[in-house]
């Protein structure tokens, strides 16, 4: 699931445009560190409180607004002090884009079906499941349900 949301970022700084370049800084950190990509999502399963919004171009919302609890800036040196001095910490990652994108609803999707593929299965058996990845050497497959014991466990 990380190697599709880091895809998909590059996707989209290379088909828009927007009007902070903090914006294009801060997607770059996301997609370059593996501890915070893993813990971006695209699709909000309510645990979490960090939320990222970034608009496009022509979109008439700000560039970026970013949501801590009581908290929002549209600060970008703020915003990326945060991201990295947090990690760790969950963070919904949301585009605000001036026209309908097909790949965008498609990852979003993805998202929403493996979460709840994965809550159907329970703890106890992702747990499992991340043996029997690990026992078959599926890294793909233990990355996924690690990333999302993590999500689900904070």
């Amino acid at each position: 699931m990380i190697r599709h949301r880091k895809d998909f970022i590059d996707y989209i700084l290379y088909n828009y445009e927007f009007g902070d370049r903090t914006a294009v800084w801060i997607l770059n950190f996301i997609k370059s560190h593996p501890v915070v990509s893993s813990n971006t999502v695209f699709v909000d399963n309510g645990n979490v409180d960090r939320k990222l919004r970034i608009s496009d171009n022509g979109s008439t919302s700000p560039t970026l607004l970013f949501e801590k609890g009581n908290t929002i800036t549209v600060d970008g040196e703020v915003i990326f002090h945060e991201l990295n001095m947090n990690q760790e910490q969950p963070l919904l990652l949301k585009f605000n884009l001036h026209r309908e994108d097909p790949r965008y609803n498609s990852l979003k999707a993805l998202e929403t079906d493996m979460d709840s593929t994965l809550e159907k299965i329970g703890h106890e058996s992702v747990l499992t499941q991340i043996d029997e990845a690990l026992d078959s050497k599926d890294h793909a497959r233990f990355k996924q349900l690690t990333d999302y014991l993590n999500r689900t466990n904070k």
